[in-house]
């Protein structure tokens, strides 16, 4: 068995929110305009030490295309190119403001120790600088749940030990209980985030922000933006909205990711849809909790994000920008029943594999019914 790692640890968030099921919502067209339509956009990522990267190889071509669709055919108004290599994310901009699009420009380097961060950011910060001087719309996010993916602050050796810790920093939130060991856990968090941004700052003059987990505790005054990873599980549509209320600094606020997978029950679990794969077969067919093969269904996924469109972009939310998660995983590929590894991802598009004859051609993939919907949402709301 091959262990699927693909971890968004909102996922331990939805293990320990509330019970209501989720609400009946309809895109409402009177909601509040959004300064960011946005689209997560994956160049690579390695969600596994040692692992490939998550987008194999750079191909120019499959990039226009994509971004161009993301433009022209969503609707957005803006990008967050995420991914290791800072070739790649600068390629990717580059296209990307061509297009149009606003760039959140995301050097994400999963794996590794904390003490490594600093100066790889301070790496991308000097590219980034140099695409904002050509004239680039461009802010640059300075990390992404850092304390799950990255070693040295949770303990543990890899993504799934450190989750241990992050229930554990999500249960002193809740109940406002905090000892010595998570205390120190934060101290040093925000202690590695300020020698990041120390770096970024030297070398970078535009806009900054990070992408915050439910769990984290950022101290937000060295960032521009306030951006949170928010995902919705159980929690009714009062509780989603509410929980934004602590992020209400004086500072704009940008939801940086919130999606759904595409099979029966996955709203109502939000970040952790993905978890009920568990690894995969020889044969590439998955293995799946309880042996239950989910049944597809991507009404669910087009319904859920429709439904935290609608709350997110209503006037209690107050929040500037959405990125929906994510364009396309191409790691997790489309096939029939156990094979069907696609509805397990949160894409916005099914991509075939490539011993598929629609695997060979370009795009090699096909856009899901969430894509659709997401594209009317953003039409109109680009209208107002």
């Amino acid at each position: 068995m091959k262990r699927r790692t693909f971890i968004k640890i909102a996922s331990a968030t939805a293990a320990l929110t509330a019970l209501s099921p989720l609400a009946s919502y309809t895109y409402a067209k009177g909601t509040v305009p959004m300064k960011y339509r946005g689209v997560v956009y994956d160049v690579g990522l390695r969600f596994t030490a040692n692992s490939p990267l998550s987008v194999p190889s750079f191909n120019p071509e499959l990039f226009a295309h994509d971004i161009k669709a993301i433009a022209t055919q969503l609707h957005a108004n803006a990008i967050r190119i995420e991914g290791e290599d800072i070739d790649r994310l600068v390629s990717a901009t580059r296209i990307a403001h061509q297009e149009g699009l606003a760039v959140f420009f995301n050097p994400w380097k999963m794996n590794v120790p904390v003490n490594e961060l600093p100066a790889y950011f301070a790496e991308a910060a000097s590219a980034a600088e140099l695409l904002r001087q050509e004239g680039i719309n461009l802010v640059f996010v300075a990390g992404c749940e850092m304390s799950l993916f990255n070693e040295g602050i949770l303990y543990g050796d890899s993504v799934i030990e450190r989750t241990e810790g992050v229930i554990e920093m999500i249960t002193a939130r809740q109940t406002g209980v905090y000892d010595n060991k998570t205390r120190d856990r934060m101290a040093l968090f925000n202690d590695i985030l300020e020698q990041i941004m120390q770096g970024v700052r030297s070398e970078y003059r535009g806009k900054v922000t990070y992408s915050q987990g439910i769990w984290e505790q950022v101290e937000w005054s060295q960032f521009d933006i306030v951006g949170i990873d928010h995902y919705r599980a159980r929690e009714s549509a009062e509780e989603y909205v509410s929980m934004l209320e602590h992020y209400r600094l004086n500072k704009p606020l940008i939801v940086m990711e919130v999606g759904s997978c595409a099979y029966e029950g996955a709203g109502k679990l939000g970040a952790g849809g993905f978890m009920n794969l568990l690894g995969t077969n020889p044969d590439g067919s998955g293995i799946f909790a309880n042996d239950v093969v989910p049944t597809r269904s991507e009404r669910e996924q087009a319904d859920y994000i429709e439904e935290q469109l609608s709350l997110l972009s209503g006037p209690e939310a107050g929040v500037e920008g959405v990125f929906i998660y994510v364009f396309s995983f191409p790691t997790f590929p489309h096939g029939e029943g156990a094979k069907d590894l696609d509805m397990m991802s949160f894409s916005l598009v099914k991509t075939y594999p490539a011993d598929r004859s629609k695997g060979q051609e370009m795009p090699p993939w096909e856009p899901k019914e969430a894509f659709h919907r997401l594209s009317k949402i953003y039409q109109s709301m680009s209208a107002k």
